[in-house]
């Protein structure tokens, strides 16, 4: 009885009934980086893109919060609708994870896992380019945390996308895909080179089959996978702000679930920048 009330009272707090839950841990970064080999479904051209991103992690007595927002900037292979001047797109990626242990307030992990996770969150994103993507999308599903150093969770997880196609002569512009799944594995490892810190750190998303597309075809299952490998400047293992410079690499298969074709495979390596702060 005492851990059912104990968890009852973590949804509870989360809805906004209880005191506000301090914030144990954070970390925040600005980064951008470059690459010149993106690609996108019907566009002959690879073009180039500068990145800039937010990201925020944080962790209370429950679980842990994620955001990221990607701001996009194309070169003029990736027009903004109805110009010759590059588009531009923004993303945001929110996760949530409430962790067994903290809910039930019992150690949970043994071995290989330290903790089992709910993580639910979400996606949404607009660009201008012929495209005019408006990506809503929601995730749900259990998670594993690896008991290894830094973050290594291996995620589940149900998902639902409704997005918009401005492409002319799309059947249904509006479209609300299948019920399908996300398996994701989310990485970040950090090591040191002599005296100063160094990080290992990516995700690779796999979305399967969502039905059909705008124009009533079927889609594919695609797998986008994002890494870097970073070293900070300054010397010291723990110095905030610090400067980290290093090198990406961007891999998508089916790109936004099209089955083949031109522009449906991205392979572009990146150099990357992050503030850590």
């Amino acid at each position: 009885m005492k851990k059912a009330l104990h968890g009852a009272t973590v949804f509870l707090t989360l809805l906004g009934g209880g005191e506000a839950v301090a914030v144990e841990w954070m970390n925040n970064s600005l980064g951008f980086r470059y690459g010149q080999q993106f690609t996108n479904p019907n566009n002959p051209n690879a073009f180039s893109k500068r990145i800039y991103s937010f990201t925020h992690a944080s962790g209370y007595q429950y679980g842990s919060n994620f955001l990221n927002l990607d701001v996009f900037l194309s070169d003029s292979r990736d027009p903004r609708k109805g110009t010759d001047q590059g588009g531009s797109e923004v993303y945001a990626v929110y996760r949530h994870q409430l962790y067994a242990s903290r809910v039930f307030d019992k150690p949970l992990g043994t071995g290989l896992i330290k903790d089992y996770a709910l993580t639910l969150g979400f996606d949404a994103n607009r660009n201008n380019n012929l495209a005019s993507a408006k990506k809503r999308a929601v995730v749900i599903g259990p998670t594993l945390k690896f008991n290894t150093a830094g973050v290594l969770d291996l995620s589940l997880m149900y998902y639902k996308e409704k997005n918009h196609s401005g492409i002319p002569g799309a059947k249904d512009p509006n479209h609300t895909f299948d019920d399908t799944y996300m398996l994701n594995l989310t990485w970040m490892r950090p090591f040191e080179i002599g005296n100063h810190a160094a990080k290992f750190q990516g995700f690779i998303n796999h979305v399967g089959d969502k039905g059909h597309d705008f124009n009533a075809r079927d889609t594919a299952p695609e797998t986008l996978m994002r890494t870097a490998l970073l070293v900070a400047v300054r010397p010291g293992t723990s110095v905030k702000p610090n400067l980290y410079l290093g090198v990406g690499y961007e891999y998508w298969h089916n790109k936004f679930g099209v089955d083949g074709g031109r522009g449906s495979r991205t392979s572009t390596p990146t150099v990357n920048m992050e503030l850590t702060f």
